[in-house]
């Protein structure tokens, strides 16, 4: 029997934009039927409705049609009952309407019949969640899965779709966005957002604080401090490989030294296994408080075992608010982010001890460790305490400290740096752990610890360990043994016991890990091998500078890296073929016999870090202008070199854009989707001119930072006029002003910022008088030579004009012919100084400011719709100006 016209005949006029009123209406009609046929044709109609409507992603109103079924069908209704709840719970995700799922989901958990529906719904979340993460889409994607921890109470027999837990997939994307809100300046978004989903993973409410350093804190009377050690300059160390000298990819650490502090804070709180103190309603944390702050990686609050949650923006950081406090009166801080490892613990925390041994520091004042340290650790504290003071172990729980007495790290140490930009190096100062050493010394000799001994030769074992393991350690170890070497194992030996060993010996083979910390207490003139994967960025300087402090003299022997999906770069394992250790080891014994170098040295001129930009000029990227794309940063790490391009596929190498499209995880190609074309066209260009050490040194750090930036069309012809201000009022000046022409060098660069590339007509004149004045009582540029022209005409100059010359054509005649007069006004200048003046050093100035040009063009932001009249430039830092005869280090 079928139903009545009416009935049809609306069924027929639904569509997406009139679905809830006449489900309304269908609703009523179908109530009044009572025929248990009609009723059953009924449903059939509504279920093709309800089909219609899920495929216009009317899911709400597919919903209500599927209640409507089951509310009319005459047999079992689980079907239909089962179908709403899935179509109810889609529309509200999808529609970020999140509150209201969680009180759905609320309502499912409390219907004891609704097992099934739990079900279907863990099923449709985790769809759900899996598509936004796939989409990279943070937010839904974070919502979904905690709604799925929700209904299903737990983590318990439910991962996603990739084999995590719930409560992992929470707490990765609430970090990854907490990081996005804070770099906004969105604080109160982002307790809101930690608010939703701390339950799942136990954390408590957050407090947003202002973060000052120790001394700032001082300086405002909120603190007491004393100078303790001055500003100081100290020495670079002796880098040495057994190979030719690689060209490292780290940032040289500073050899200006800061200050060593005693500080006192009253009234702080600090939880115990990090750095985190907060005093006078600040968060007092000196590495935080850096004005290299934005380069830095801050993992502070994230350690599996630490007892707090902390995020860091730029000026300003949140902190989970401290429970159940712990009460000390007094305490002097020896507890602290990686406390309990060796390494870490002997660079960044034992020279505290100096400070608190200080006469200014008072008596009675316990040392505050924490509970997870080593014996090890408190074995080197009694030996460096000279006041006999208690010793505080914490419990894992936030402590209310009466009075906190602070120390800084003697360098500045980041530990770690944000992707894209190099790791920073960090240079030891010789003058605290050489005090350091000789305190501890003086007490071993005391305790009767050292047996006098000089001859002793070491292999170093680190089998009892994952990270950084050396895989073919016993078949080097069979190769020492004939040579006079003994293994020994520093996890099985006491402090006292390490130090011994260590002090007694002529030779030390082994990795560079937290052990050759130990080396610190070899006797001058000892000599260690230090065994290592292929890494570049390692820190050789930091262990150089440090082994250097106590007299011993390392050199680095780089085996082969064993690449490992997920594991920092630091931390691979690797092995080394035992005859070039042997090869090296006989070596070191004719260098102390003869004193003839072994290996190769890296002079202080020659170490050139990776060009770090000037973060305290530049602004946060407008995340409108960057699309989908990210980082893959296991791909990252494999990335190590760039190629001249194009290649056919990954493994014949990677060009710079190829290694942009890499990273992203396109296809392989030269023009990846996720790129700006107009940078990519600089880059690309640039990238296949510059010999290899400049390529990796310039271009790689920004193969990361390309990953996202492709805009509107809008902001491309942007970024193509910025380069073509670059040329006319930065690069022609640059030559202009080398050839003596100052006058006309400052008229080009003091004219008015070029905005688009159309305003090169009003500059034809200008920039053909150039093009005159500078092939003037001059040689033709034929006539100049090979080398003159390479250097007007060199990658930069080449990558610039490829990027504008499709616009200037685009332009018209008049600017395609402003644009060639720039380019030859260049070559004749150039042409001009050519034996009056040097070319390379403008040359290499403004390969710098092709950098700082390049890291414009990726800051360059969208125009905001809410303010029009603001030019997308104004947040960008102004162009580097090029120095006449301006050294520039890349």
């Amino acid at each position: 029997m079928r139903p009545t016209q009416t009935f049809i005949d609306l069924i027929r006029t639904v569509h997406r934009d009139n679905a809830p009123d006449v489900l309304a209406q269908i609703r009523t009609l179908a109530a009044e039927e009572r025929e248990p046929v009609r009723r059953g044709a009924l449903c059939r109609h509504l279920e093709t409705l309800a089909f219609r409507l899920e495929g216009d992603e009317r899911l709400g109103a597919a919903a209500e049609t599927y209640d409507l079924i089951a509310a009319l069908v005459p047999g079992p209704r689980a079907r239909w009952t089962r179908a709403a709840a899935t179509a109810r719970l889609r529309d509200l995700c999808e529609r970020g309407r999140f509150a209201e799922a969680e009180a759905y989901i609320a309502g499912l958990r409390a219907d004891a019949e609704a097992p099934v529906l739990i079900q279907d719904g863990l099923a449709t979340l985790l769809r759900l969640g899996w598509a936004y993460e796939c989409r990279n889409q943070p937010e839904p994607c974070l919502h979904c899965y905690r709604l799925a921890y929700d209904l299903n109470g737990g983590d318990a027999g439910v991962t996603t779709e990739d084999g995590d837990r719930l409560s992992t997939k929470v707490k990765n994307l609430r970090r990854l966005l907490l990081d996005t809100l804070l770099e906004d300046g969105r604080f109160d978004a982002a307790i809101a957002l930690h608010a939703a989903t701390r339950h799942v993973t136990g954390s408590g409410p957050l407090e947003a604080y202002d973060i000052v350093s120790v001394q700032a804190l001082a300086a405002a009377s909120g603190a007491r401090a004393i100078t303790v050690l001055p500003e100081r300059r100290i020495a670079a160390p002796d880098l040495r490989f057994w190979e030719p000298p690689p060209a490292l990819r780290s940032e040289a650490g500073s050899l200006d030294i800061p200050a060593q502090y005693l500080a006192f804070l009253e009234g702080a709180r600090a939880f115990p296994r990090s750095n985190v103190v907060i005093a006078g309603g600040k968060l007092v944390y000196d590495l935080a408080a850096h004005p290299r702050r934005p380069d830095i990686l801050l993992q502070d609050g994230l350690n599996p075992d630490q007892i707090m949650t902390a995020a860091f923006g730029a000026t300003r950081a949140l902190v989970e608010v401290p429970e159940a406090e712990h009460t000390i009166a007094a305490g002097l801080m020896m507890f602290g982010l990686q406390s309990r490892n060796y390494g870490h613990w002997f660079c960044e925390f034992v020279p505290r001890m100096l400070c608190y041994n200080d006469p200014r520091c008072p008596d009675g004042i316990p040392l505050c460790i924490d509970d997870h340290m080593p014996g090890a650790h408190a074995e080197i504290l009694g030996l460096l305490d000279t006041r006999d003071r208690p010793v505080i172990t914490l419990p894992p729980r936030p402590v209310a400290f009466g009075l906190l007495g602070m120390a800084p790290v003697p360098a500045f140490f980041p530990f770690d740096m944000k992707p894209g930009r190099p790791f920073y190096d960090t240079v030891w100062p010789a003058d605290v752990f050489g005090a350091i050493r000789q305190q501890i010394l003086d007490r071993a000799r005391a305790r009767g610890a050292l047996s006098g001994r000089t001859d002793r030769r070491l292999f170093i074992s680190r089998r009892a360990f994952t990270q950084r393991a050396l895989v073919n350690e016993a078949e080097i170890a069979e190769r020492l043994r004939p040579l006079g070497f003994e293994v020994i194992y520093p996890e099985t030996l006491t402090f006292l016991e390490q130090v011994e060993a260590f002090h007694s010996a002529e030779l030390v083979v082994g990795s560079s890990s937290s052990a050759l910390s130990n080396a610190l207490f070899c006797r001058p003139g000892c000599r260690i091998l230090g065994l290592i994967h292929e890494e570049l960025s390692f820190n050789f300087r930091g262990y150089a500078s440090f082994i250097e402090a106590g007299g011993a003299r390392i050199l680095f022997l780089r085996g082969r890296t064993l690449p490992r999906p997920g594991v920092h770069a630091f931390h691979v394992s690797y092995t080394v073929d035992p005859g070039r250790v042997v090869a090296a080891v006989a070596a070191l014994e004719a260098e102390v016999a003869t004193g003839a170098p072994a290996g190769f040295s890296i002079a202080a001129a020659d170490d050139r870090p990776i060009r770090v930009p000037d973060r305290g000029a530049s602004r946060l990227q407008d995340k409108r202008t960057v699309g989908p794309a990210r980082v893959d940063p296991d791909r990252l790490a494999r990335v190590r070199t760039l190629a001249a391009g194009p290649h056919a596929g990954a493994e014949a190498g990677l060009c710079a854009l190829e290694a942009v499209a890499y990273v992203a995880g396109e296809p392989h190609s030269d023009e990846p989707a996720c790129a700006s074309p107009s940078i990519a066209a600089f880059v690309r260009t640039w990238s296949d001119r510059l010999p290899q050490d400049a390529r990796d040194a310039l271009i790689l750090p920004l193969v990361p930072r390309l990953v996202g930036t492709r805009g509107s069309e809008a902001l491309e012809r942007r970024r193509v006029t910025l380069v073509a201000d670059w040329l006319i009022r930065t690069h022609l000046p640059a030559w202009f002003r080398l050839a003596k022409l100052n006058v006309e060098g400052d008229e080009l660069a003091d004219l008015p910022e070029v905005e688009d590339v159309a305003q090169l007509v009003s500059l034809c004149d200008h920039l053909k008088r150039a093009r005159k004045r500078a092939a003037v009582a001059n040689l033709t540029l034929r006539q100049t030579g090979s080398a003159v022209r390479a250097a007007a005409w060199d990658a930069a100059h080449q990558a610039a004009w490829g990027t504008v010359r499709d616009a200037l054509e685009a332009a018209g005649p008049s600017v395609l012919a402003a644009g060639w007069d720039a380019a030859y006004a260049a070559a004749y200048a150039a042409a001009r100084a050519c034996g009056k003046a040097p070319l390379e050093p403008t040359r290499q100035a403004l390969q710098r400011s092709a950098l700082a040009l390049v890291e414009r063009m990726i800051e360059a932001r969208e125009r905001d719709p809410a303010d029009p009249g603001r030019r997308p430039e104004d947040a960008l830092p102004a162009p580097t100006p090029i120095q006449d005869g301006a050294e520039c280090r890349p």
